[in-house]
């Protein structure tokens, strides 16, 4: 019995090894950390990406009863792009630092909805809400409330 548990603890130990991170700074290593941070996330914003997704018609047409049920939820898309402003981009950043490059908040952030399947006519819809909430938000017009 006692064979057997050293036999299955050298297993799983041989196991974690192979899902160690790549080596740092390589294009291997930053698609590895971006997954990571990115995935995480996309599940805790799933419900919010996909009302992004609906958006946009099969024609490619703006769907006015989405763009109203999404202007209903303006407070947690603040939430949504800032969270992803206070949380994955410095994540981003931080992994990207150790290389000397840092990644900038309207580039990724737009890279993240159109890698999670958002239409480009739905981020053009939502580019400026996101713009003119950023700028509110820096004038002191807009407080930051706490998720409930």
């Amino acid at each position: 019995m006692m064979i057997r548990f050293a036999l299955a603890a050298m297993a799983l130990a041989s196991l974690g090894a192979c899902a160690t991170q790549p080596e740092p700074c390589t294009t291997e290593w930053v698609q590895y950390r971006t997954d990571r941070i990115l995935g995480k996330f996309a599940m805790e914003n799933r419900g919010l990406v996909n009302d992004l997704r609906r958006l946009t018609r099969e024609d490619g047409r703006v769907d006015p009863v989405q763009s109203v049920i999404l202007a209903a939820k303006t407070e947690d898309i603040q939430r949504f792009a800032r969270s992803f402003e206070t949380v994955v981009v410095p994540e981003l950043n931080s992994a990207i630092a150790q290389c000397g490059r840092h990644e900038n908040f309207v580039p990724a952030f737009t890279q993240f909805l159109r890698n999670e399947g958002v239409p480009e006519a739905s981020l053009q819809w939502i580019g400026p809400i996101l713009a003119i909430v950023q700028a509110m938000q820096a004038d002191g017009q807009l407080q930051s409330s706490p998720r409930p």
